[in-house]
């Protein structure tokens, strides 16, 4: 896989070299459709992600259209002979002042990425709308932000649970990925066609509760006609475990060599976190056990048809030690996800 970032900073150094410079220097990154090329501004060594779009190029409105904020600039440009290609057109992404590099840097790796891993019924114009868009929204909402105590142990379940699927399906394409909810604030964190997977955490062993965040949580529907509970009993340490940090590698690698999309696709759910890594690496989680139980029609709950008439969104806390009889093995989980 391409590394944008390893990319520019061979450029910057060969600069250094090259007492007759150009304007701008520029290397082919991806020689395969589309080409993509990584280029510098020698002055204010701004970066530049070329992507080419053919010998026809793009509508005018489909230009126009494209997702923008302060710190980026689009363009079509025309070659008459750029590199290998003669008479096409490229999109021009360029840095502006108003922007870090590093993260520009890793607004065009995943620019890049999601090019090279398109789909065959994905247009390229789609493909680069979607994740300019996605990057809009993410500056909208202020871009990186610290996870709260809670969403980090909540995090922490959900990756939990991913790791344990992976573990136990090696050389299985994970597409439990693509069926990971919590992130886009889903009623439930994993859904298949075949049941539902809530993802809950707690540090209380001795009154083993949880939190049941409203009464549509626990909701058994035609959609979702299977539920189950996977309760993770965890510890924080200053010293011993995981860190949040360390299960984003070892997860991101481990999708990494069975799919390149779905790794991609769990970045992204990550972006919509607001989750950076190098903010999670001093505070470990140990789990000591994992319970699972089945909701079902008798399962101890609050629902909205129990509730009164303009009560609605009711958290509350559900205590395990009742729900004994509702208690699974962890393995009927994962014979259907």
């Amino acid at each position: 896989m391409v590394d944008i970032k390893k990319e520019f900073q061979q450029m910057i150094a060969e600069l250094e070299n090259e007492p007759d410079r150009e304007a701008y220097k520029i290397r082919v990154i991806h020689p395969k459709v589309p080409v993509m090329l990584a280029g510098i501004d020698i002055i204010n060594k701004h970066r530049q992600l070329y992507i080419d779009l053919g010998t026809e190029g793009w509508e005018q409105d489909q230009i126009i259209s494209l997702p923008k904020w302060r710190g980026l600039s689009l363009k079509v440009e025309y070659f008459e002979k750029l590199v290998l290609l003669k008479k096409h057109y490229f999109l021009v992404i360029t840095q502006e002042t108003e922007q870090s590099s590093d993260i520009f840097e890793m607004v065009l790796q995943n620019l890049l990425d999601h090019t090279i891993n398109k789909q065959k019924d994905e247009t390229l114009f789609y493909v680069i709308y979607k994740v300019l868009d996605k990057w809009r929204n993410f500056f909208q909402r202020g871009g990186y932000r610290k996870l709260t105590e809670e969403m980090q142990r909540g995090l922490f379940g959900e990756l939990w649970f991913i790791q344990d699927w992976l573990n136990r399906n090696p050389g299985i394409p994970p597409l439990l990925i693509e069926q990971w909810e919590g992130p886009t604030s889903g009623r439930i964190d994993f859904k298949n066609s075949k049941c539902g997977v809530e993802i809950k955490t707690t540090n209380d062993k001795l009154l083993k509760t949880i939190k049941i965040s409203n009464e549509k949580q626990l909701k058994l529907s035609t959609a979702v006609s299977k539920l189950f509970l996977y309760v993770c009993f965890i510890e924080q340490s200053k010293s011993h475990g995981t860190s949040l940090e360390a299960m984003v590698l070892n997860i991101r690698e481990a999708l990494a060599e069975r799919s390149d999309r779905l790794a991609l696709i769990f970045n992204d759910f990550l972006l919509e976190l607001g989750f950076k890594e190098d903010q999670y690496a001093d505070s470990y989680y140990f789990v000591e056990k994992v319970e699972v139980f089945e909701v079902t029609d008798d399962f101890p709950k609050i629902s909205s048809e129990n509730l009164p008439i303009g009560i609605s969104h009711v958290s509350y806390s559900l205590d395990l030690s009742h729900c004994l009889k509702f208690e699974k093995k962890a393995d009927e989980v994962f014979e259907v996800f």
